[in-house]
């Protein structure tokens, strides 16, 4: 918070710094507007692609955003499947894949979502990813009932490895076109202010303060754009909602179901 404060601030002192400094070298054209419509053309164009890049920026950013919290949603939802197919597993793998999928989106949750901001997975998590697998694998595939939950649970499983693998993907922040992007906006935002100060723009003092207007809001935006850069930090970072709502639904699922 008082890091954008900061960067708010310091763009506006040196765009109205400049406006002060340079502008007065223009006063002598302050009634000559020969060149008024090129300017303002290029100045509409300047806007243009800013807006352009950060309606781009924006869109993917939400999509990126959208997906995770799907993803998360979705591997929650696979974890209480595969909790529910132990009920016709016999002992003692039954108890144990109960306990592994119970502290699964516990890890998720509390160890390995906050390792997210900075790319990282949570080790703990992944050998319980792997216990589950050997112990699902070592059930036996008879009778029908116990091969079908084996089968179904699989499934799960496989849903939960590959939906975690994309989620430590996009933990690795924007891809190459949402980096783009954001360059293409903070470029912009600069442009936007170095434009009208590089073709003349005069000391007046409401040029100054239209400048300054400006570059508090250009910033402003700049700095709510690298807020967005990661899907799980930043100003619209995902939370674990998905796996500790699963947590409490395990939790309430009686130790002796049956499918």
């Amino acid at each position: 918070m008082w890091t954008a404060l900061v960067i708010v601030v310091a763009s506006v002192a040196a765009t109205v710094g400049a406006c002060l400094l340079f502008g007065r070298s223009y006063s002598h054209v302050q009634a000559d507007d020969r060149d008024a419509d090129s300017r303002g053309f290029l100045g509409a164009v300047i806007s243009g692609l800013f807006i352009v890049a950060l309606a781009f920026y924006v869109v993917i950013v939400w999509e990126e955003n959208g997906t995770a919290e799907d993803n998360a949603a979705s591997e929650a939802a696979a974890v209480a499947d595969a909790y529910w197919q132990t009920g016709v597993m016999p002992q003692p793998q039954r108890d144990h894949i109960r306990s592994l999928l119970v502290s699964y989106p516990k890890l998720v949750a509390d160890k390995e979502w906050p390792r997210l901001a900075f790319g990282e997975p949570d080790s703990g998590t992944t050998d319980v990813v792997n216990s589950l697998h050997a112990e699902i694998l070592s059930l036996p595939s008879t009778p029908d009932q116990v091969k079908s939950a084996r089968e179904r649970a699989l499934e799960r499983l496989r849903e939960i490895t590959d939906l975690r693998r994309e989620r430590l993907d996009q933990a690795g922040g924007l891809d190459s076109t949402g980096r783009l992007m954001l360059i293409g906006t903070l470029a912009g935002a600069v442009v936007m202010i170095l434009f009208p100060l590089l073709i003349g723009f005069t000391a007046r003092v409401r040029h100054v303060v239209q400048m300054g207007v400006s570059a508090a809001v250009l910033a402003s935006v700049c700095v709510l754009c690298l807020g967005m850069t990661h899907p799980f930090s930043g100003v619209l970072r995902v939370q674990p909602e998905a796996f500790t709502s699963v947590t409490d639904e395990l939790a309430g699922i009686p130790a002796e179901h049956d499918r």
